[in-house]
């Protein structure tokens, strides 16, 4: 009900941006995922949903409220389906004529360390892994960025439309995620800077939490991509997600570590992923510390040129927190483009643990672009 109201009222502010300067309604993302797996030895059909809408107001003062709907399981009827708050924020830009914007937020809005800024803000070629989210991570944590934002506060940055190489943001909120676990009453404040050249990309950041631990609670994390040739590509994600000096003794269970080699020859693809999961994420534990996937990728085609593209994956997963410490997956997959509709299809063989009830995992995917 709060949601709703919340809805309504953030609506109701816009109104008024777009009687003087003409609102936008925008669907930023639509996604279906539709899992088939087994379950007590009963072949089960899971969808996840996911949908953005937007409505966002002019460009010197933009206003813009982000709504969501998202469910884990869009066949069960027994549960609601509705639409919820996601993030509001007004933004005034290069004020005083200086190459500064200022934004007043709220919700769950900038994501840190995972790529998608520089083709959000830059255009520039998408250098993002695709190793994350709900597809390779279905039953734990559906890690997307090394951080991110949530809550109510301040943002100041540079102006991209001054800077085209360059992007410093600073940050100060209260911390919606640290409320999850003690209330509210907790504040953040984050540095970021971003630099985007031909060959190679950078996106840091160096963030606290207030009043925490008399030694206080901090997070970090660095991005960096490389492009030195045609052929070759190399990501690196690393940092700290969450760190209390009082409590977590300073080792490697702290880390989000991400390591990402790619070679290009021709049409095909080799690209090999190697993922050390945090002990931390989104100021919460994850309770899979030390787990860690080693993922090859042969693909073969390439979507910016063709409409379809394939191949297989070979995973292998080396987890801590479970029974069985060891499991190999193999994954042939298959994807293709038809009028603005990404189509994601794959399916996981579990060839180790070798269980005959658990061998076929599938799944189908769409995600829309508006």
């Amino acid at each position: 009900m709060k949601n709703r109201l919340l809805c309504l009222v953030c609506l109701g502010l816009l109104l008024p941006l777009g009687s003087s300067f003409a609102a936008d309604l925008i669907v930023p993302s639509m996604e279906l995922m539709t899992r088939g797996y087994s379950q007590d030895g009963v072949f089960i059909l899971g969808t996840r949903g996911n949908l953005d809408l937007d409505v966002a107001g002019g460009y010197k003062f933009g206003g813009s409220v982000s709504i969501n709907l998202q469910s884990d399981s869009l066949e069960d009827f027994s549960r609601d389906k509705v639409l919820t708050f996601k993030a509001a924020s007004v933004t005034a830009r290069e004020l005083f004529t200086l190459p500064l914007d200022i934004s007043y937020f709220i919700g769950k809005t900038d994501l840190f360390c995972n790529g998608d800024i520089f083709a959000d803000v830059f255009g520039a070629p998408g250098v993002s892994s695709l190793y994350r989210g709900y597809m390779y991570f279905p039953e734990t944590v559906p890690y997307e960025a090394i951080h991110g934002i949530g809550g109510t506060g301040v943002k100041i940055s540079t102006s991209p439309n001054r800077f085209q190489r360059f992007l410093a943001s600073a940050y100060i909120y209260q911390d919606s995620y640290m409320a999850l676990e003690g209330g509210p009453g907790y504040f953040s404040t984050d540095l970021r800077g971003v630099l985007n050249l031909e060959q190679i990309k950078l996106d840091g950041f160096f963030g606290a939490t207030f009043p925490y631990a008399p030694s206080g609670l901090y997070r970090m994390g660095l991005l960096f991509f490389y492009k030195p040739a045609t052929a070759g590509e190399f990501l690196m994600e690393i940092g700290i997600p969450r760190w209390d000096p009082a409590v977590d003794p300073f080792s490697i269970n702290l880390f989000y570590f991400l390591f990402e080699p790619r070679l290009t020859l021709n049409a095909m693809s080799i690209i090999l992923t190697l993922f050390w999961h945090p002990g931390y994420y989104l100021q919460q534990a994850t309770e899979e510390t030390g787990t860690t996937n080693i993922n090859i990728n042969f693909s073969f085609g390439n979507l910016s040129k063709a409409p379809y593209a394939g191949g297989i994956e070979s995973s292998i997963s080396l987890l801590s927190t479970e029974t069985t410490q060891f499991r190999v997956l193999l994954s042939p997959y298959f994807r293709a483009v038809t009028s603005g509709v990404l189509w994601d299809f794959k399916v996981n063989f579990n060839l180790y643990p070798f269980v005959l009830d658990d061998l076929i995992e599938g799944f189908i995917g769409i995600r829309a672009e508006f």
